[in-house]
């Protein structure tokens, strides 16, 4: 991963069964700081009104606090783009719960090893 390296995210099987297209979400990569920090744009394409808003700019800081304890804050600057603003708030319906049930997600698999089920 580099700094101008472009990513793309890929819909899964029920995302491409509910009508999103193969590439949901692309970007290209701001700052890389390993292991500290990552910067990227983050472009959702998956509906017309998303994909007409303006890349928004995704930050993962990662600290170690004490010994074997991490802390991982994301920051999303959503500036200019109210739909993406709305979805990863979680208040868009059938949308999945935006960045707060992607972090409870992450935070099971990390502490059970599972995924969250469903």
């Amino acid at each position: 991963m580099r700094p101008g390296g472009r990513y793309r995210g890929l819909a899964g099987p029920e995302m491409t069964a509910a009508g999103v297209p193969e590439v949901a979400v692309e970007g290209e990569v701001v700052e890389v700081d390993p292991p500290r920090r990552l910067v990227q744009t983050w472009h959702p394409v998956w509906g017309a009104e998303a994909a007409a808003e303006p890349a928004t700019r995704l930050t993962y800081e990662i600290d170690e606090t004490s010994p074997g304890v991490t802390r991982l804050t994301v920051l999303h600057d959503v500036t200019d783009a109210p739909s993406v603003e709305a979805m990863v708030a979680g208040e868009v319906p059938n949308a999945g719960g935006g960045w707060s049930e992607v972090l409870s997600d992450l935070k099971t698999l990390l502490e059970t090893g599972k995924p969250l089920a469903g």
